[in-house]
């Protein structure tokens, strides 16, 4: 092998060496951004507080698209080969339909949790102004955690690695990654939410290759993360949402309840996203991404 091939596969720079320079360059990004929010007078806010995750993901979206756009205008491609969909596109049909299998799959949980014993409410969290105030508020921070976390895990990153590998290696790649990073990075971790991380990523990235954009997986994770958290006001991490809608108990076994990680790491969890992951097959029938090279 000559040293241009091993740099150049006859076409463009192997996806190998993309994938670095698109890693590099978030690292570079977000170390740039960091540096000047730190000279900003931000407050400190508490654990999932809805104003500071909304800034940590607006920080995460803007590295995530400039380092796309550096490596689209590289390329010659447009973001959505990618699957990242334009603002049209970002609200539309994928998008709603996403929300939708978000919520079902959200609330099957909780309603398997509550006929195990292991879910009771007893009224609301908060009342009147403060209500409209932090529904609002968790509306929009789940809404930038789902296009922050998909457009920059999802989007360049996966179409890369899947050229390198294949889609499916990709995708399984990109869900042990995707579990790993939550395991060792938050609090109280087990290998239960590991495994729930992984299949909600599989379900993810196999709709994105099936509907061919990753508006569905935005308005998925947006509306999964916003039930289980403010909705249904489980735990994450050890910590309640500040402003959750309800005060709920999760009583019984961390397999039942999951425990302080919250309904996100209960078994039922595991077996209402493989459920899902077989209805999204049976729903959405043809492969659309990533589209073949011309």
């Amino acid at each position: 092998m000559t040293l241009r091939e091993i740099f150049h596969n006859g076409r463009e720079l192997r996806s190998g060496w993309r994938l670095l320079i698109f890693c590099a360059l978030v690292f570079a990004i977000g170390y740039a951004i960091n540096a000047m929010m730190e000279r900003l007078p931000l407050p400190q806010y508490a654990d999932l507080d809805p104003v500071g995750l909304i800034i940590e993901d607006v920080v995460l979206l803007a590295n995530a698209l400039i380092a796309t756009a550096i490596m689209a205008r590289f390329e010659r491609r447009s973001l959505a080969i990618y699957a990242i969909p334009g603002l049209r596109e970002l609200f539309g049909q994928l998008f709603w339909a996403g929300v939708l299998w978000g919520l079902v799959m959200a609330s099957a949980t909780i309603f398997l949790i509550f006929l195990g014993g292991g879910y009771h409410v007893h009224g609301l969290s908060v009342t009147g102004s403060e209500l409209a105030k932090f529904a609002s508020l968790w509306i929009v921070a789940n809404l930038f955690i789902g296009f922050a976390e998909e457009t920059m895990f999802r989007g360049y990153f996966l179409y890369a690695l899947a050229d390198g590998v294949g889609f499916w290696p990709a995708a399984m790649i990109n869900a042990v990654g995707f579990g790993a990073l939550h395991y060792y990075t938050k609090p109280y971790e087990r290998w239960e939410d590991w495994v729930a991380v992984m299949l909600v990523t599989i379900f993810v990235t196999f709709a994105q290759r099936r509907t061919g954009s990753l508006a569905f997986s935005i308005g998925m994770h947006a509306a999964f993360d916003f039930s289980f958290l403010y909705v249904f006001s489980g735990m994450n991490g050890g910590n309640l949402a500040i402003g959750r809608l309800l005060n709920a108990d999760f009583a019984g076994s961390t397999r039942l309840t999951g425990g302080m990680l919250g309904p996100e790491a209960s078994w039922f969890c595991f077996f209402v996203t493989i459920v899902a992951i077989v209805l999204l097959h049976v729903t959405y029938r043809h492969a659309k991404w990533p589209a073949p090279k011309g």
